[in-house]
């Protein structure tokens, strides 16, 4: 089968050992709004540009930078150097028919880089979370996950697995992607929130938070001080209504 990611690079960097984050496009963006808020604050550098007929075309401004003469596409590889952490991050849902093989390769890529790890945050449906009083946060491992002795030591709830593997309902390819990085035997954590639709930047902060919990990128004892709200939340809902209409 043809490959059909196609890559640019922009800046040769050596993977090896670094953990790559990858956010799906789910049920409120936590994942991905996450993502945005650990690279504003880490003021991780682009590193690599993604093309693929499973990538539904979107373009805009930099979301990091006011001013800035760098447009930002669908999928785009972040790198901080100082935390050993690359970021892969989507800004629109993959195309169906090509998913599974565009998932594939994006695994074969980085397997190839000799990555330490790999990191999948999402969402699901609020109204799938069964146990009321329970965290607002799942998490689902592979038998090689480099943070399985750390998990053991937090209070955190386990997805509830099905005997046809795992699914998070809302999650968008997140299960899937979990599956492919099993099959390839690519050490995997996916951290998930119950979320619904709305203003989900507390979501955000609050993913990042129980990220950095496990793969440590911040300061524990001032962490949200060392968060920037990246400029591209500024107008996330857009701007006031014009003072003309009333």
């Amino acid at each position: 089968m043809a490959q059909i990611n196609h890559w640019k690079s922009l800046i040769d960097c050596d993977l090896s050992g670094y953990t790559l984050i990858i956010p799906s496009v789910a049920v409120g963006n936590v994942g991905q709004l996450a993502c945005d808020l650990v690279i504003s604050s880490l003021q991780m550098r682009k590193i690599a540009l993604l093309y693929s007929p499973a990538l539904i075309p979107v373009s805009g401004y930099d979301p990091y930078k006011i001013g800035s003469s760098s447009l930002s596409v669908c999928c785009e590889l972040y790198e901080c150097a100082d935390r050993k952490l690359v970021i892969l991050l989507l800004r629109a849902p993959l195309v169906y028919k090509y998913g599974q093989q565009f998932l594939t390769e994006v695994v074969d890529k980085f397997k190839a880089d000799n990555i330490k790890d790999i990191v999948i945050l999402t969402s699901s449906f609020a109204h799938e979370k069964k146990h009321i009083m329970t965290s607002p946060f799942r998490y689902v491992a592979n038998e090689l996950c480099t943070h399985m002795s750390k998990l053991k030591t937090l209070d955190w709830v386990e997805h509830e697995s099905k005997e046809d593997g795992v699914k998070i309902l809302g999650g968008g390819f997140a299960s899937i992607l979990y599956q492919i990085i099993k099959e390839k035997s690519v050490p995997c954590l996916v951290l998930y929130k119950f979320a619904s639709e709305g203003d989900n930047i507390p979501d955000a902060y609050e993913m990042v938070q129980h990220l950095n919990t496990v793969v440590p990128l911040f300061d524990e004892p001032d962490f949200y001080s060392q968060l920037i709200h990246p400029v591209s939340w500024n107008l996330m809902f857009g701007g006031p209504p014009p003072r003309n209409i009333y």
